[in-house]
């Protein structure tokens, strides 16, 4: 019944989609190309070439949408910052024709830059429940669940967005409710599989809906764009069902707590706990704050079944014998101020590692991660506990299909063009030679990177442009593009230090009253310091009192600071320390 509704209603959108192409498709300015045929275009703005920061725009020639919005953690040459966000200029300087943000799953990857998109985009959002009920939280935090236009959509459903014709369908993927989209276009349909993979016995959700999926395609898709994480793995991903034997027996063997470090979305994961601690009569404590946040939620959507009195506080927790208690937290990937970060350096609020406490760590490190992870290892081991991970036993499975998996999908859709998405250049590489095997003709398949812009119709494909889509670097409350020069700056610093320039002028003759005055940090050894910096000022001295002889200009007059006194340390230590320089008018 449910089967011919979908049918139905799919019927429906054809025919509304007919209804509303328009005679004239004239094309915006970025080209010259006035065919009438229906053309579309994606355009990357995150997620290809490297991993997270996922966001994609599908334009035509009335309407744009846009496909999550997340973010990238920082990596080790990003100093102070938050997290990075795609450059969103393109998608505000065209806000006439965007028409919603459509979300694939609930990942930070996919979902953690909606406040900043909205912010400057106001636009509907549609989303799967998890996705919705976690983007509903991460508002309210932001203080903008108000002003907000948030959809829970239904799989299987038909939703018009402006000249679009949207339908989410199920994937199997490490967070529930996870979904794919396929977009009726005036040129034909679009299929962005979002994270997946083929994973019939789900530990939660439901498996892959390939059958779905290939009715919708059943002339084929006009483009496929598709997860290639774990492209470059032959085979199959693992199950989940691997890991539903492994952990429990892995936390009945312990003798003493138990602390489960795994990603605060990974229901499933929690649910494993979960039935372990009621199979070895174990209380369960759930620590941090995302990871009590997405408990609540998974319990509220039905997700998670945790009988009443399982959960207990952290001082309950603490007052109960070590073999009776398993402990949830996050931490997995070694963040600053995770859970099990913080338990690794002996700050926790309110766990304290013990002698005997056995850490499972329930998932594999995301590359850029792996010093953090072995550095909290490393503390942990120290203070006493036996920390286990997934090199060791099963403890974790990837959410990402492998290359039988991604070859199930091509085959399920047929489609004339084909883009891999989500990953680094090689993944990405590797998923479209896979492709050209499966049968997708070689021209057709396109190897695209964050900014590129293709242009496709029925019957050719081409990029025809570049945009900007480089990283925006948010701390707090500011944000900076990679052209500005606070990364730069700090870049600098934590290599090299900082050296500080004060000198004194004449406020009516503007002559230079005695020596500048040099201040170091993060530069040279202090019992170095003093000598080095005498014989800069000294260095200095000359050329300032011969420049402030006449007028100049404060811009030149640091220029002449700033070249003078590196030259001078370059020439002594090799370095090139960041300067700052000031005046004061006496």
């Amino acid at each position: 019944m449910v089967y011919q509704l979908c049918l139905t209603e799919r019927d429906k959108a054809k025919q509304y989609s007919a209804a509303i192409i328009c005679i004239d498709q004239r094309p915006t300015d970025m080209t010259t190309n006035t065919s009438k045929t229906p053309w579309i275009r994606v355009i990357p703005l995150g997620g290809l070439g490297e991993i997270g920061k996922n966001m994609m725009i599908l334009e035509t020639v009335d309407d744009l949408v846009v496909i999550d919005a997340g973010v990238q953690f920082p990596e080790l040459d990003m100093p102070g910052i938050d997290v990075v966000i795609p450059d969103m200029d393109y998608i505000e300087e065209n806000i006439e024709r965007v028409r919603g943000l459509l979300i694939t799953h609930g990942h930070e990857d996919h979902i953690g830059a909606v406040p900043h998109f909205l912010r400057r985009i106001p636009v509907p959002i549609y989303a799967p429940p998890m996705a919705e009920a976690l983007l509903r939280e991460k508002l309210k935090q932001a203080r903008m669940q108000d002003i907000v236009e948030l959809h829970s959509i239904g799989v299987g459903k038909q939703y018009p967005i402006g000249g679009l014709t949207a339908e989410w369908f199920s994937v199997c993927h490490s967070i529930p409710d996870s979904t794919g989209i396929a977009i009726e276009t005036p040129a034909g349909i679009v299929v962005h599989t979002g994270d997946f993979k083929i994973d019939n016995t789900p530990a939660i959700g439901y498996p892959s809906d390939l059958g779905i999926l290939s009715d919708i395609c059943q002339d084929g898709a006009l483009l496929v764009m598709s997860d290639s994480t774990y492209a470059e793995y032959e085979g199959y991903s693992p199950s989940d069902r691997e890991v539903i034997q492994n952990l429990p027996n892995l936390i009945g063997a312990a003798d003493g707590r138990v602390i489960v470090s795994s990603f605060a979305s990974q229901l499933a994961r929690i649910q494993i706990v979960v039935n372990a601690c009621i199979t070895h009569e174990r209380k369960l404590c759930v620590v941090g704050r995302s990871m009590i946040n997405n408990t609540k939620i998974g319990q509220e959507l039905r997700h998670l079944d945790i009988p009443e009195g399982l959960m207990i506080t952290p001082a309950e927790a603490n007052s109960l014998p070590n073999n009776k208690i398993v402990i949830l937290t996050t931490g997995s990937q070694g963040e600053s101020q995770s859970g099990l970060v913080r338990m690794s350096n002996n700050n926790h609020r309110d766990i304290t590692i013990q002698n005997g406490d056995t850490i499972i760590i329930s998932a594999s490190t995301i590359p850029g991660n792996e010093v953090a992870v072995n550095d909290s290892i490393n503390e942990l081991v120290r203070l006493g506990a036996k920390v286990i991970t997934n090199t060791d036993q099963r403890t974790h499975v990837p959410g990402h299909a492998r290359k039988e998996e991604l070859r199930m999908l091509i085959n399920a859709t047929r489609p004339e063009y084909f883009v891999p998405i989500h990953g680094e250049y090689r993944m990405l590489k590797a998923h479209a030679d896979l492709a050209v095997e499966a049968g997708v003709k070689n021209e057709n398949v396109f190897l695209l990177t964050d900014g590129d812009v293709l242009e496709l119709d029925n019957y050719s494909g081409e990029i025809i442009d570049q945009i900007d889509a480089g990283h925006i670097f948010v701390h707090g409350l500011g944000m900076w593009d990679e052209s500005g020069n606070v990364i730069v700056e700090r870049r600098s610093l934590s290599h090299n230090g900082v050296v500080t320039v004060a000198f004194s002028r004449d406020s009516i003759t503007g002559a230079l009253v005695g020596k500048p005055k040099i201040v170091s940090a993060g530069f040279v050894h202090i019992e170095d310091a003093d000598n080095l910096l005498k014989e800069a000022s000294d260095a200095l001295t000359p050329v300032l009192a011969q420049h402030l002889k006449k007028p100049i200009e404060w811009i030149e007059l640091e220029r002449v600071v700033r070249n003078t006194l590196a030259s001078f340390l370059r020439h002594r230590t090799k370095r090139r320390p960041l300067i700052i320089t000031s005046a004061i008018d006496v």
